[in-house]
């Protein structure tokens, strides 16, 4: 008796980390322009992302920022994964999707330059370089409601990863990994 209610617990414990997740990434899936919580995290690997791709030239370099915000999240559910654990490796899915959503209003972005900068110059705004360079700013907002419904899509799979235990097993049997 005593280990179904260790089962129990850890079950809640699993579905109110998934809650939490959800509100977490939940504000950037709903309104992507708006800064959220998770954006400052976001933002540094995005910065970092410039840096680290920067010799290997002004392409790479521009993408890298968006590239390294959705890479450090995707890493580590794959490091997750690699160790069985679904659960971990999901709700680091659901920040890959809130990044993904990030990404997608700045993609959208691109056009109008209106989404604040670090720089306060809109002519460093990364989307607008890459895609007015290949002559393509006009499918910036169609490209970003493009990235907003993967985004959607890779925060649903997300938690289905992580509860797959809980869901695929009756009460009280689910291991979440």
């Amino acid at each position: 008796m005593r280990a179904e209610a260790s089962a129990g617990v850890q079950r809640a414990g699993r579905w109110a980390g998934a809650l939490v997740a959800l509100l977490l990434a939940g504000p950037s899936l709903l309104a992507p322009a708006e800064f959220h919580a998770l954006d400052h995290v976001n933002l540094i690997f995005h910065e970092a992302g410039h840096m680290l791709l920067m010799p290997l030239g002004e392409t790479v370099m521009l993408l890298g920022g968006s590239l390294m915000q959705l890479l450090v999240p995707l890493a580590c559910g794959a490091a997750f994964l690699t160790r069985g654990d679904r659960y971990a490796a999901g709700l680091m899915g659901v920040w890959a999707g809130q990044s993904l959503a990030n990404v997608s209003a700045y993609v959208a972005d691109a056009r109008d330059r209106a989404l604040p900068l670090i720089t306060g110059d809109p002519d460093t705004h990364d989307w607008w370089q890459l895609l007015g360079g290949w002559g393509a700013l006009d499918a910036a907002p169609g490209l970003g409601r493009l990235l907003l419904a993967l985004a959607f899509a890779l925060v649903v799979a997300s938690v289905v990863l992580a509860l797959w235990g809980d869901l695929s097993e009756p009460a009280g049997e689910g291991r979440g990994t």
